[in-house]
């Protein structure tokens, strides 16, 4: 009541506790710990957040349409994925990763948040991941073939994971390359990898 219903004013008092703040690193072995919030939670991101940050990473988009013509059928071109209105633009990508169906028009609809057996094959196998780190505008800028590896590898993990790889990692993919003998190739397949990490896939 002091605050006059001050929403910023809430967030800055949630954002500002120990308990928002805590690490996902569990301090304690009791059971109980989690469910009285003695750290974060990970949680996978949402369908919408997932395929925004895959799109902001290679620089490609989605097409989305809707099946009810009004009041829109095709959805503009760079459309991000959590401005979407409505429930009736059809996603397979969405449908596949647990978005809410949106029946009920309330906020805590209920939404699928734990991984399945065909997400992460969507993740490894799918035509739709490869098309868009093999040739998503995006990659094509960080996989110049006249780049410093170094500088290529440190690039695509502080565009993905937003931090650089670590001596072992980084001995792991020069390894790598020296393997497949192209710089582009193991650039690629090093950003899929990350994208299939629970560092890119998670909340922490």
């Amino acid at each position: 009541m002091s605050a006059r219903f001050d929403v910023k004013h809430l967030f800055r008092v949630i954002l500002n506790s120990k308990t928002y703040q805590r690490a996902c690193v569990p301090t304690s072995r009791d059971p109980r710990a989690a469910g009285a919030f003695a750290h974060y939670a990970v949680r996978r991101l949402e369908a919408e957040v997932l395929i925004d940050a895959i799109n902001q990473v290679t620089g490609t988009t989605e097409a989305y349409t809707s099946k009810i013509p009004e009041p829109f059928t095709f959805m503009p071109e760079g459309q991000r994925s959590i401005a979407l209105a409505d429930a009736s633009v059809s996603s397979p990508f969405l449908e596949l990763f647990g978005r809410s169906a949106r029946v009920t028009g309330l906020e805590s609809e209920q939404r699928t948040a734990l991984p399945t057996v065909a997400q992460r094959l969507h993740l490894l196998n799918s035509t739709h991941v490869r098309l868009k780190l093999e040739t998503g505008p995006g990659m094509a800028a960080m996989l110049r073939p006249t780049a410093w590896p170094r500088d290529t590898f440190d690039t695509l993990y502080l565009t993905i994971l937003s931090r650089y790889p670590t001596p072992a990692e980084l001995a792991a993919v020069r390894a790598y390359q020296d393997d497949v003998g192209s710089l582009p190739r193991a650039g690629v397949d090093l950003a899929w990898a990350l994208v299939n990490s629970a560092e890119f896939q998670c909340r922490h």
